[in-house]
């Protein structure tokens, strides 16, 4: 069974790409809804042989628990050989259905389900969908079981990012999930093609001009074949915003009320990504199905912003040429952040074994085993073992050194997600591949967004 679970993981891997559910809802997770999952055969043996949840006690057995995930359902088999461990040390049997659309649909579909009388106890979400699922007042706090299992809660608290502990917070403070995975974005960088331009890894706090000093360097033909230095954040709201946070930028203000977008400082930064096309050819035409993370493994483009998520495609492809820097500080080193957890709902007929389950996938002995080379387990502690026993890419301490801080500063995701992030990826299109003025495309893109916002008012 263990290596049943162990190829089952690696080959979702392969087949998933980032947080979201699909592409552009990229916050975690994130990952896909979900979170990425690969594992090895140790870590299914650990789990198996290490559990946090003690025997429940009787009738337990007639409990099944009914988990919502994220995604198309290629990890279902996995997950269910996993969940099947929590049934051993409990009694407790967990059925998972998979929701394949966008966070921000997702979210809809289960507050459907739920109205329409379907049996949902818990559910994971990323930020793509915390602000609309907490509107909806489907979920439920854990601060009775926080109270309840305080060392237990302490100790995951204690462990992960305070900034994403206060995404799962509502304005009354109430806690309704742990962080269980996140990513952030750094620029990834094929070291084949840096070696055959004589140049190393730049220092974590690089400049726009060395930035474009490194493009021209790495815009060059080989074999009559152009090779580009950078794959611009085509189709990608999360690692783009993550671009503008390093210039003082971002899609809209705090409190999601209103549109950012067209600033000076986020205009410089689209003008940028449509230069590196077309004024300074260092980045190819985005194309719909031509993959980023493909071109940097073979060579046609040499560097990409990404979160962890690209790992599990270069472990597939034996790709280890591969290293990671943060992104250029244009004004500012900001880093973003995705995350996603677990929630449960308070129409659960077993509240309290759907907030045990929900816990017990939080901590490190479920994150252990399901968490590998996609996102990053939220944990500080299992992230450095995982990452750091991997080995690749080269300085990939930059994926857990910062995740028990607050430095991360998350990806704007308003309860109106999915009609913002419509928005802003036909900007980048129209921008980036149709070569549209920058800032009348803004201009639009904020009178656009501002109508929906203005209900967050």
């Amino acid at each position: 069974m263990k290596k049943k679970i162990l190829a089952l993981l690696m080959a979702a891997c392969m087949v998933m790409g980032l947080t979201g559910c699909q592409s552009g809802d990229s916050g975690n997770g994130g990952g896909n809804g979900a979170s990425e999952s690969s594992g090895a055969a140790a870590d299914a043996e650990t789990a198996e042989d290490k559990g946090s949840v003690e025997d429940a006690g009787n009738n337990k057995e007639d409990i099944t628990l009914t988990l919502a995930m994220c995604g198309d359902g290629t990890t279902k088999e996995a997950l269910d050989d996993l969940l099947k461990m929590y049934t051993e040390k409990t009694g407790i049997k967990v059925e998972s259905i998979f929701v394949a659309s966008s966070w921000g649909e997702y979210c809809t579909k289960i507050q459907t389900m739920i109205g329409g009388g379907d049996e949902l106890d818990c559910a994971i979400v990323a930020i793509e969908g915390i602000s609309k699922f907490l509107d909806m007042g489907v979920a439920a706090p854990i601060d009775d079981w926080i109270a309840a299992n305080q060392e237990i809660a302490d100790g995951i608290l204690a462990d992960t990012s305070p900034a994403f502990q206060e995404i799962f917070k509502d304005d009354s403070g109430n806690i309704y999930a742990f962080p269980f995975s996140f990513n952030n974005v750094v620029m990834h960088f094929n070291t084949a093609r840096l070696e055959e331009a004589n140049l190393e890894l730049p220092g974590e706090a690089w400049t726009k001009e060395e930035f474009l000093s490194y493009c021209e360097a790495l815009t060059t033909e080989k074999d009559g074949v152009k090779q580009y230095a950078i794959a611009v954040p085509y189709g990608e709201y999360f690692c783009a915003e993550a671009w503008l946070y390093n210039n003082g930028a971002s899609y809209m203000n705090e409190d999601f009320t209103e549109s950012t977008i067209n600033s000076p400082e986020s205009v410089e930064i689209f003008q940028l990504w449509q230069d590196l096309i077309y004024k300074y050819g260092y980045a190819p035409v985005p194309e719909e199905n031509v993959g980023a993370i493909d071109q940097i493994i073979s060579g046609q483009i040499a560097m990409g912003s990404w979160g962890r998520w690209p790992t599990a495609q270069y472990v597939a492809n034996d790709f280890e040429d591969v290293a990671v820097q943060y992104l250029p500080s244009f004004s500012q080193n900001q880093q973003i952040g995705g995350v996603d957890g677990i929630f449960t709902f308070n129409s659960s007929k077993h509240l309290e074994e759907a907030k045990e389950l929900a816990a017990w996938m939080s901590q490190a002995e479920f994150a252990g085993a399901y968490l590998s080379t996609g996102n990053i387990p939220a944990l500080h502690s299992l992230a450095e073992d995982k990452i750091s026993s991997l080995g690749i890419p080269e300085n990939c301490e930059l994926f857990y050194v910062d995740s028990n801080t607050d430095i991360y500063k998350p990806v704007s995701a308003p309860p109106q997600f999915t009609e913002c992030s419509n928005i802003v990826l036909t900007a980048i299109s129209e921008i980036c591949v149709n070569k549209a003025d920058v800032q009348a495309t803004l201009d639009a893109a904020a009178e656009e967004m501002n109508s929906i916002l203005a209900e967050n008012k």
